[in-house]
């Protein structure tokens, strides 16, 4: 029997613990847009959950990139179903013109891309941030 190991480092969130703070009408609206207006339930019948772990999106953090307007923010997973929303500073040789300079901008890009489907403050958001994710799993 062999073990896998991998390890999650970067700057961001545990996307999971946004999701009593979704916020239905914003993640409806995520949800046509990336289905070109396809039908939607009402919100009285929406479930997000319906939509994420391979539906539309792999999962919570997956759902966060979509709000990512800069391309420079991903996911990765955990143990336990927890994922996290992230960015993985790159080798400087994979530097892209959109990098961000500097922390207070990766947590700026994070923020936005969390209030696009979320009803919190920017403040509730930063707390969430972790500067230092350096986590290392086995399965």
């Amino acid at each position: 029997m062999s073990m896998d190991c991998w390890g999650v480092r970067g700057i961001g969130i545990v996307a999971n613990k946004i999701e009593p703070y979704l916020d239905v009408d914003k993640c409806i609206n995520l949800i046509r847009e990336q289905t070109n207006d396809e039908v939607v339930p009402e919100k009285d019948d929406f479930d997000i959950r319906d939509y994420l772990y391979g539906d539309l999106f792999e999962n919570l953090g997956d759902l966060l990139c979509t709000c990512d307007d800069t391309n420079t923010l991903t996911w990765d997973d955990g143990n336990d179903w927890s994922y996290y929303f992230l960015y993985i500073p790159p080798y400087p040789w994979d530097y892209r013109e959109n990098e961000p300079d500097s922390i207070q901008e990766v947590h700026r890009r994070i923020i936005a891309a969390v209030q696009k489907v979320c009803n919190m403050s920017e403040s509730d958001i930063e707390n969430l941030i972790d500067d230092d994710i350096n986590d290392v799993y086995w399965g």
